[in-house]
């Protein structure tokens, strides 16, 4: 199983060296719709995980929902991204979103609650945060490593990413579904674009 969630954590690369060796040179720009094709091809061949489950515990869980929406909102405003042009925009606020959260918390997620049997966990906001959350994590935080090159701004993201991995984690293992995990990731991009937006138009006012 450890090794099935490694080869996720780094399927981007994977995919991305597969296309390199094509004998289609354009095809590369279209990494992600392969990966994220590749993904969804993996998912029968995992009979536990959390990808078409509906939450479960939603009326306890929707109050922190809420309130991660707003962590979640204020946070982004530092994030430091800034994915430039409509193409790469659109992928950064839904393609990678949905496959991370398929991989990360609908499949990897699942999968070491099977390894890590009797873990122990501690309580963030009621949620629980379970050796399996905390690994996850950490896949998920390194991930990070496959689109940017390792510098200051990338170690700030896979730090942001392994804090927000296990907020993504805990409510999911909490609702039993990535459904609100989802939608969190989706929240913190889209709000990294409109922030990043806004950062560059003053930037452009003021010189």
């Amino acid at each position: 199983m450890l090794g099935i969630s490694l080869l996720l954590t780094f399927s981007y690369k994977l995919v991305e060296m597969c296309l390199r060796i094509t004998p289609i040179s354009k095809i590369g720009k279209y990494t992600v719709f392969v990966w994220a094709l590749f993904i969804l091809i993996d998912v029968p061949f995992f009979n536990d995980n959390y990808i078409f489950k509906m939450p479960i515990q939603y009326e306890q869980a929707l109050p922190i929902f809420g309130f991660l929406i707003l962590v979640y909102i204020v946070s982004s405003r530092f994030s430091g991204y800034n994915p430039i042009g409509k193409y790469n925009i659109v992928n950064f606020i839904i393609t990678y979103p949905i496959v991370e959260e398929i991989i990360f918390r609908g499949l990897i997620l699942p999968n070491l609650e099977q390894v890590f049997v009797s873990s122990e966990n501690i309580q963030i906001l009621y949620m629980p945060v379970t050796t399996p959350v905390i690994v996850s994590a950490i896949l998920f935080a390194i991930c990070h490593l496959q689109y940017y090159k390792l510098s200051a701004q990338s170690i700030r993201f896979i730090i942001n990413a392994f804090l927000g991995g296990i907020l993504l984690g805990a409510i999911t293992v909490m609702t039993q579904s990535i459904l609100f995990a989802l939608i969190l990731h989706i929240v913190f991009n889209s709000f990294s674009v409109i922030f990043a937006k806004r950062m560059s138009e003053n930037a452009v006012r003021n010189s």
